[in-house]
């Protein structure tokens, strides 16, 4: 070490001088920074997206001895081949019978097992990121459950095949009669809860979800409306309504055991399990693994030294790292007892053969990775007392039926869409088997282990850099918006919140001119009903 070196660590040692210590510490990275950095990551791995669709197999594919799985019979065929054309699967039979196509491209499944595509039932996407990693982990369909204009773009780029992601399924901006930091309409009568079901569903959205916060009157409106326009009624079942009077007033998914578990004590709330099982079809997304995002000190040891974490920007990891350092708090200790509670519930309702939905509420808790979070979740499941048969039906045809699209996919069927995942071992008998995939095929497009190795490292080394790395000068402005707006070009959305940061950060830091330019990338509504309703 040299003789300056030594100096400076005795002088920060000693205490003596604190200037000297604050040269040596890790820079910090200005919002700028941060901002204009996430930006360039976004687009980066657009392009990795991209670069996954070239890279993928699709046209007329022949997946040759392979062993069918069907979640709803519970069975595994024996060695069969099924012909996929475009993104719909197309025959199903015997090895060596399939139809006479021109060029196929045929790939040997070795008998492996076939299984439907994963669907996450409860995801907060963000980043371009969320959907490379779920496709990496067998995740073909998310829904989004808190939806912008924005998602929109992208669910629609998707389902015309611009953009190679998860098909994506869309709630409106959660509906609340309180602010949650930009994420929820506020709804302050039940006039106002009409109004915003209205203009969700002229906007263009899936289903209307509700959060903890709202008074008997105005969730009767919002049911009441939502029923009235054919929209299912989605979310958390919201303090003071018992879950049997949520269901018979059309909630069809109930999120996070709301009801079950007190949300204002985190402790078992009613106990009326039936519920969920005697009126009209209701399912139950327990997200068991948000408990994680309560682990401090030694209990994050093993969370911080996951592989899968170099998939998560710095920044993020850098927050986990303090965080994990920080004591456990009441809120802290609150929520790890909340975990084991909803483990409890959720072997309540199987025994009340109450049906469930795999979901993570990704990537919205410390410790997170998307798409390994599904993966985790159905461990979860099976570990709180559901069969591995029930796990797989939560995340492949229950979400179908749910969402009423079983016509589209969930099941390997001619017709279904062609969302599949090759396992070596049989999901029926274990969740163990969707630890480790040999391809995956989204809306036709066949992505083999290759290709998603490839697609992760180059993502890993894109959240490799720090935030405080990044130059800022006009240059670097003008080459991040030339990069955003190409990639708009192509279909690809970006997060029109994260846009919004960067316009503000760049006008606080001298650059008015190009925060203009970025406020049209964003292409935030300003007409028609998606313009009325921002967050609060």
């Amino acid at each position: 070490m040299a003789r300056r070196d030594i100096l400076i660590v005795a002088l920060c040692l000693a205490l003596v001088a604190d200037a000297v210590c604050a040269k040596t510490a890790a820079p910090v990275a200005t919002p700028l920074q941060i901002a204009l950095h996430n930006a360039r990551q976004e687009t980066a791995i657009a392009g990795i997206l991209e670069e996954m669709a070239s890279a993928a197999v699709h046209g007329q594919i022949v997946l040759r001895n392979v062993r069918v799985v069907d979640a709803v019979a519970a069975t595994a065929s024996p060695s069969e081949t099924v012909v996929v054309w475009n993104s719909t699967i197309y025959w199903i039979g015997e090895n060596g019978a399939e139809p006479k196509l021109e060029h196929p491209v045929v790939i040997d499944g070795r008998g492996r097992y076939l299984a439907p595509g994963l669907v996450d039932m409860h995801v907060h996407s963000d980043s371009a990121s969320d959907w490379l990693l779920d496709l990496a982990n067998g995740v073909t369909a998310v829904r989004e459950m808190d939806g912008f204009p924005w998602l929109l773009r992208m669910r629609d780029a998707v389902s015309a095949r611009r953009v190679l992601a998860p098909s994506m399924y869309v709630a409106g901006t959660i509906i609340n009669a309180a602010p949650i930091e930009g994420y929820a309409v506020l709804a302050r009568n039940a006039l106002d809860g009409r109004r915003f079901v209205r203009q969700q569903a002229a906007c263009g959205y899936d289903f209307i979800k509700v959060h903890n916060n709202l008074p008997r009157p105005i969730f009767d409106a919002v049911a009441d409306e939502a029923s009235r326009l054919g929209m299912d009624l989605v979310g958390h079942v919201p303090h003071d309504i018992p879950v049997r009077y949520a269901v018979a007033h059309g909630m069809r998914t109930l999120e996070h055991l709301k009801g079950f578990l007190d949300d204002r004590t985190l402790t078992i709330g009613e106990t009326d399990y039936a519920a969920v099982v005697d009126g009209p079809d209701v399912w139950n997304t327990p997200t068991l693994y948000t408990g994680i995002g309560h682990a401090r000190g030694k209990d994050t040891d093993a969370l911080l030294e996951r592989p899968q974490n170099r998939y998560v920007p710095e920044r993020r990891r850098e927050k986990w790292r303090r965080l994990a350092a920080t004591p456990a708090d009441d809120s802290a200790r609150a929520g790890l007892a909340a975990a084991g509670y909803m483990r409890t519930i959720t072997a309540r309702l199987a025994a009340e053969h109450a049906r469930f939905l795999a979901g993570t509420d990704a990537a919205g808790y410390p410790f997170m990775v998307m798409g390994f979070a599904l993966i985790d979740e159905l461990h979860e499941l099976e570990r709180a007392g559901l069969s591995p048969v029930e796990v797989l039906r939560s995340a492949t045809i229950e979400p179908a039926r749910a969402m009423r699209v079983a016509d589209e996919f969930g099941a390997i069927r001619k017709g279904l869409r062609a969302d599949l995942v090759l396992l070596d071992d049989d999901p029926l008998k274990s969740t163990k088997a969707f630890d480790d995939r040999r391809g995956v095929m989204a809306h036709g497009y066949w992505l083999d282990e290759a290709v998603l190795d490839r697609a992760l490292e180059a993502l890993a080394n894109v959240y490799a850099r720090s935030d405080a790395s990044i130059a800022v000068d006009h240059d670097a402005v003008e080459r991040t918006y030339e990069g955003m707006r190409a990639r708009i070009e192509t279909g690809f959305a970006f997060d029109a919140m994260a846009v919004g940061e960067l316009m503000s950060a760049l006008r606080a830091a001298g650059f008015g001119d190009a925060a203009d330019r970025f406020d049209a990338l964003a292409g935030m509504p300003t007409t028609a009903p998606c313009a009325e309703y921002l967050p609060k």
